[in-house]
């Protein structure tokens, strides 16, 4: 099955909010930009993109995010919030309206420093109710997992969102 991608590098999501984490540079032998998110503050990054033409409705949309503890410990969890708003051409894409929310759930991290963790959600293109040309506005952020909250900061080095086509 053909997937479009909505691939967002640290570097490419932006932290608008009242509330946004710290960018740092990472790495010894490959340098890479993270965000560095709290474990007991919501910290938004900010993101957008456009619904590809030839979407496919019965399909379901994977969402990912990439990223590392700061600091590994064995048997924790992060958990992430995608929050997002559509438009359709005309529309406005600043709404009264809450943002809609898809919950990671929980996940686990690696327990060995500098290894990077894989958090992976799925939701039908029905439920999200998106549609060809949609422009989406949205922010991620890091919530507190329901056992095991990772304590300390976990870095966001990408947020990819692959859309299935028709």
């Amino acid at each position: 099955m053909a997937t479009a991608h909505l691939q967002f590098e640290a570097a490419s999501l932006s932290p608008l909010e009242t509330a946004g984490p710290t960018v740092e540079s990472i790495g010894t032998n490959v340098k890479r930009l993270a965000w560095a998110l709290d474990d007991t503050t919501p910290e938004y990054l900010n993101w957008a993109g456009e619904v590809p033409v030839d979407i496919d409705s019965a399909g379901t949309v994977t969402f990912r995010v990439h990223g590392r503890s700061k600091t590994a410990v064995a048997s924790k969890n992060v958990a992430f919030n995608l929050e997002w708003h559509k438009a359709s051409v005309g529309t406005a894409l600043d709404p009264v309206s809450p943002y809609t929310t898809e919950a990671s759930g929980d996940v686990a991290t690696d327990a060995t420093q500098d290894n990077d963790t894989v958090a992976a959600w799925t939701e039908t293109v029905a439920t999200l109710g998106w549609v060809a040309k949609d422009i989406l506005a949205g922010r991620l952020s890091r919530v507190a997992p329901t056992v095991a909250n990772l304590v300390g900061d976990f870095y966001a080095l990408m947020l990819v969102i692959d859309i299935p086509l028709a």
